[in-house]
C-alpha cells in the first residue's frame, strides 16, 4: 500500500503529476495501478457522496477536480449518489450520529446536487463519458436474510471495530448505533456491485473514507475467493485511492468558516462571496491551492512561491479565485463577479479603504466610517453585527492583516486594501 511520503518511485507521469499537485494520499497496490497508468490502460473509477445537504461544499471540490484529472486522461468516471446510504449516515468522529433525513428531503438534495454537478461537468468534463448512479436502485432491493447469508461471512467484525470512524467513538464510549455500523457493509457492497456490473476497478475518496474503501476491496477479494476460478471476476483486481483532506496551513478544514460552510450551490452562497473566499485565503495556502484547483503548469505556479508573504501574492490569489469560481460557476460571467468585488460596478459600488499596515478591527471600523466611535465599534463587533468576507467576527481585537470585505449590518460595506 502506498502512503503519502513513502519511498516508492512512481513510473507513470500521470500519477506523478497527481502526487506533485497534492492529490495522492494513499493507494492500494500502487505498483500495479502505476503500471496500468504507465501502460496507458483505461480504467473505470467511481466516487460517491451522500445527499446530507442541499449542496456539496468546498471539501467535495477536491474530488471533483480529481474526476476531471482522471477523465482528461481518458478514464471513465461513475458518480454515485448515496440515496440509500444517505438514509443511514456514515459514522463520524463527532460525538453524535448524523441527523436522520426524511426521504423527501433526501430526494430534494439529490436533485439539487446533481443539477449543480452537471452544470460543473458540462463546462469542464466530457459528460458523455460520465455515468450517474444511485445506490438506492440496488440496495433497496436487497433481501436482508439473503444479504446476511451471502455476505455476512465475508465481513470481519474485528476489522470493522478497528476502523478509525468506529474505534474513535468506542474509545470515547460514545454511542454508535447498529444502523451506523451497517453503513460500511453497504458501501463495500456498492463497490462490489459496480465492480461486477460496470467493470469499475478503482474507488477514489477522501482520506477519511479510507476504511470504507478498503472494506469494499476486501469484500471483492473474498467474493473472488469463493467464486469460480475461471470466471471473469477473478481476472480483475480492485484498487483504492484516497485524496488528502483539504486543510489550511494551520491544520483546520477548509470551507468551514465562522460564518458557515462554503457551499458550491449559488443559492446557498453567492458567486460573489465564493470568489471572495478564494481571493482572501491565507498567503501560506495559495501555492498548494493553485496546484489543486487551477490548470496552470507546476512551473507556472512555482514562479509565485517567492511572493508568499508579500503584496505581490495578491496576483496569485486573483488567478486562484478566478479559476475556482469559473470552474464551479461556469454560467456566471466572471467579469460581473470581479467588478462587484472590486467596486468598479456602479450599481454595486463598494468604497475602498487603504490601510498602510494591519489594524485592529474596532479601530478599522472607525477609520472607515462604519462606526462613530470605538465604543460603538466594540458593541457592533461583540453583538455579532460585523462580518469579514461574510464571516461573523465578534472579537474587537481581531487584526485586519489582509485585503478583505468588511460589512456592518446588511447595507454598510467597505473594501479594505492592505498596501
Amino acid at each position: 500500500m502506498y502512503d503519502n511520503g513513502n519511498n516508492y518511485v512512481l513510473k507513470s507521469s500521470f500519477l506523478q503529476e497527481l502526487d506533485d499537485r497534492g492529490f495522492l494520499y494513499q493507494c492500494t497496490n500502487i505498483e500495479k495501478l502505476d503500471d496500468i497508468f504507465n501502460n496507458n490502460e483505461k480504467v473505470t473509477f467511481y466516487l460517491g457522496y451522500d445527499p446530507t445537504a442541499k449542496s456539496l461544499h468546498v471539501g467535495h471540490l477536491l474530488w471533483i477536480r480529481l474526476v476531471k484529472k482522471l477523465n482528461d486522461a481518458g478514464h471513465k468516471p461513475i458518480v454515485l449518489v448515496g440515496g440509500a446510504t444517505g438514509k443511514i449516515g456514515d459514522p463520524t468522529w463527532k460525538e453524535t450520529q448524523r441527523k436522520m433525513l426524511d426521504y423527501n428531503t433526501i430526494l430534494e438534495n439529490i436533485k439539487s446536487i446533481n443539477q449543480k454537478l452537471m452544470s460543473i461537468f458540462c463546462s469542464n468534463i466530457n459528460t458523455n463519458s460520465i455515468t450517474m448512479v444511485n445506490n438506492d436502485d440496488w440496495l433497496s432491493k436487497l433481501n436482508y436474510m439473503e444479504f446476511l447469508r451471502d455476505f455476512g461471512p465475508l465481513f470481519s467484525v474485528n476489522k470493522m471495530l478497528a476502523m478509525d470512524s468506529v474505534s474513535t467513538r468506542l474509545e470515547r464510549q460514545q454511542h454508535l448505533s447498529f444502523l451506523e455500523f451497517n453503513y460500511m457493509l453497504l458501501q463495500a457492497y456498492d463497490f462490489l456491485y459496480l465492480f461486477e456490473n460496470y467493470n469499475c476497478t478503482l474507488q477514489i475518496g477522501g482520506q477519511d473514507q479510507w476504511s470504507n474503501i478498503i472494506s469494499g476491496i476486501d469484500l471483492i477479494r473474498r467474493k473472488q475467493s469463493i467464486s469460480d476460478a475461471k470466471s471473469d471476476i477473478n481476472k480483475k483486481e480492485a484498487y483504492g485511492l484516497s485524496i488528502p483532506l483539504l486543510l489550511t496551513s494551520d491544520g483546520k478544514k477548509m470551507g468551514k468558516t465562522e460564518g458557515g460552510t462554503v457551499w458550491l450551490d449559488e443559492s446557498m452562497l453567492s458567486p460573489f462571496d465564493f470568489w471572495q473566499y478564494w481571493r482572501n485565503v491565507d498567503d501560506k495556502d495559495v501555492i498548494k491551492l493553485m496546484k489543486l484547483f487551477t490548470d496552470l503548469s507546476l512551473d507556472e505556479i512555482k514562479r509565485f512561491e517567492k511572493y508568499v508573504g508579500t503584496k505581490e501574492i495578491n496576483e496569485a490569489k486573483i488567478i486562484l479565485a478566478d479559476a475556482v469560481t469559473s470552474f464551479v460557476h461556469p454560467t456566471v460571467p466572471l467579469d460581473d463577479i470581479k467588478s462587484s468585488a472590486t467596486g468598479k460596478n456602479a450599481s454595486n459600488a463598494i468604497d475602498t479603504i487603504q490601510l498602510d499596515s494591519p489594524l485592529q478591527l474596532d479601530k478599522a471600523l472607525v477609520k472607515a466610517g462604519l462606526a462613530e466611535s470605538a465604543t460603538q465599534a466594540k458593541q457592533l463587533i461583540t453583538g455579532n453585527g460585523v462580518r469579514i468576507d461574510d464571516v461573523v467576527i465578534n472579537d474587537y481585537k481581531y487584526i485586519i492583516e489582509k485585503s478583505c470585505l468588511v460589512s456592518v449590518g446588511k447595507k454598510k460595506l467597505k473594501q479594505f486594501i492592505i498596501k
